[in-house]
């Protein structure tokens, strides 16, 4: 028994700091939620950069807190550590707020500084802005407004330095370096046309980037031209050398990039032929592409199709189950009346509600035939009409495709001129033709759209491309009968791209007017739902 107490005891004692950390970890939750609650929403309002001095005192009375509890110290001192800490923290997320405010713009310039890696290309210009923003949002937590714009301004104009010095650096110096080994490499003679672009595009992007610093799109992809050109006049350097060297020939070199333009071939399963040059076989794949995106175009619209078609058999086969449910049931009921002979007229009066039901019921189920038979005759109409409009146009014109029943033309030749928004005679026949598509669906809603490239500032673009599909939208009110209440505009700017604008094909395409049509039934369709769901939202 004594070596039984005496092994209790000694196995109290080690388990002593556990069961004491147990303890104490069960009190740290509601000592410090309050406080930890502060301080986070003194985090999210950015309060370390915005309100350091009075973030940092808080973080000094927590930290004390802190220690204090984890050396099991007086819970009263801990109370006044962390009471300190929260007024602290409120007090920094109260001045964080102010200062998101009065230093707004200078918050954004450090941003777009921070973006463009100006801590790493521009360390001096960010380190003096970082100084300045310091000093402002420590004047303006003493209440000092004037001294902190003062050295908002400074902060402000020392980030903007950093700013275009980091873009500079960031997006042009490995074209200079790129440039440079091109010279070294005699591209002056082997490759004058690329190694003379690149420097052009160079010169012009730095130019871009000093004027209009706020819109970095266009110099930044300039400036990845000239890398490319620079690295093209590098190749052709090199395999220029190859060539003097004879450790190549210009035969080898173009069957080389003839077996890789083969393989593009072979994948579209087409011949692939080179007898004279290569413009016949690049035509040939192009056509192997049109016909792959034609193929994808006729495969979706059939889904769509079907899918439309299978949702309608599907509400017949439920209006089916129903009845043969109401079958089963009017021959449960005869059963009963031919066991219960006494109550003969009871049953009789039953079977009749039965049966009027049932006859409901199989109008219902013709009516639902009915209906699958005109969408299947209204998606072959639709289908037909579609093909009529497709024919129209010719591939270089417009690209005409459907999502469900909703037909878009894609107006690809008409292209207006850099920044206007005025049709050009050249787009009068074009015009002529849409206007035939559009009578191809009578009493349809026709919406046009209009959408730019990247270049140039979100706002810019936004009402360039409202501007371009007004026009549109004007040509055809003054030159067909059309409703205006049927015919609207609506500009995009460069927020629905469907190319990459990295390089001019891509953002060629984006410079665009899409056409979109909505028949009639699709309209309807869309009021019904919009009514349906109003009435459900009543109902609830």
């Amino acid at each position: 028994m004594p070596q039984r107490i005496t092994a209790f005891f000694v196995a109290m004692l080690l388990l002593a700091p556990t069961i004491a950390e147990a303890g104490l970890t069960s009190m740290r939750g509601p000592l410090f939620e309050s406080t930890d609650k502060a301080r986070a929403a003194a985090d999210e309002l950015n309060a370390p950069l915005l309100a350091s001095v009075s973030y940092r005192e808080a973080v000094g009375s927590y930290e004390r807190a802190e220690s204090t509890f984890n050396r099991a110290g007086s819970i009263d001192s801990i109370r006044r550590y962390l009471a300190r800490a929260e007024e602290r923290f409120n007090k920094s997320a109260q001045a964080a707020e102010i200062a998101a405010t009065a230093l707004d713009s200078t918050i954004q310039a450090r941003q777009d500084a921070f973006d463009s890696e100006a801590p790493q290309y521009s360390a001096d210009s960010w380190y003096l802005g970082e100084k300045n923003f310091a000093e402002a949002t420590r004047r303006l937590e003493r209440g000092s407004i004037k001294y902190a714009q003062r050295y908002a301004t400074k902060a402000e104009n020392a980030y903007r330095e950093a700013e275009l010095a980091a873009i500079k650096a960031n997006y042009l110096s490995e074209t200079k370096n790129l440039i440079g080994q091109a010279e070294k490499l005699r591209a002056v003679k082997y490759a004058p046309m690329s190694l003379n672009n690149a420097r052009i595009l160079l010169a012009t992007a730095e130019t871009e980037l000093t004027t209009n610093r706020y819109d970095t799109d266009r110099p930044r992809l300039l400036a990845m031209e000239a890398k490319h050109n620079a690295l093209h006049a590098i190749y052709v350097s090199k395999l220029q050398r190859s060539i003097r060297d004879k450790t190549t020939n210009l035969e080898a070199v173009l069957l080389e990039w003839e077996a890789s333009i083969g393989k593009l071939g072979a994948a579209l399963n087409r011949s692939t032929f080179f007898d004279d040059g290569e413009e016949v076989a690049i035509e040939n794949l192009l056509a192997g592409i049109g016909e792959l995106q034609s193929d994808k175009n006729r495969l979706d619209q059939d889904l769509n199709d079907r899918e439309a078609q299978v949702v309608a058999l599907n509400t017949q086969i439920f209006k089916m189950k129903t009845m043969m449910d109401e079958v089963a049931a009017l021959q449960e009921e005869k059963d009963l009346m031919d066991q219960d002979l006494d109550d003969r007229e009871v049953q009789v009066t039953l079977l009749n509600v039965r049966l009027a039901r049932m006859q409901e019921l199989l109008g219902g189920g013709d009516q639902t035939i009915e209906e699958l038979e005109t969408l299947l005759e209204q998606q072959a109409r639709h289908r037909e009409r579609f093909a009529r409009v497709e024919s129209l146009f010719q591939p270089q014109q417009a690209a005409v495709f459907r999502q469900g029943d909703t037909v878009i033309i894609r107006m690809i030749g008409l292209n207006f001129d850099s920044g206007a928004a005025e049709l050009k005679a050249e787009h009068a026949s074009m015009l002529d033709i849409l206007k035939q598509a559009i009578g191809v669906f009578p009493e349809s809603r026709v919406i046009v759209e209009g959408h730019t490239d990247a270049f140039g500032s979100d706002a810019q673009n936004l009402s360039l491309s409202q501007s371009r599909a007004e026009s549109v939208v004007q040509h055809l009110l003054a030159s067909m009968a059309v409703s205006p209440l049927n015919l609207q505009s609506v500009g995009y700017g460069e927020s629905r791209p469907v190319a990459n604008n990295e390089t001019e094909e891509g953002r060629k395409r984006n410079r665009r007017i899409d056409v979109v049509i909505q028949p009639s039934w699709v309209v309807q369709r869309s009021v019904a739902s919009v009514q349906f769901s109003t009435a459900v939202t009543d109902d609830g």
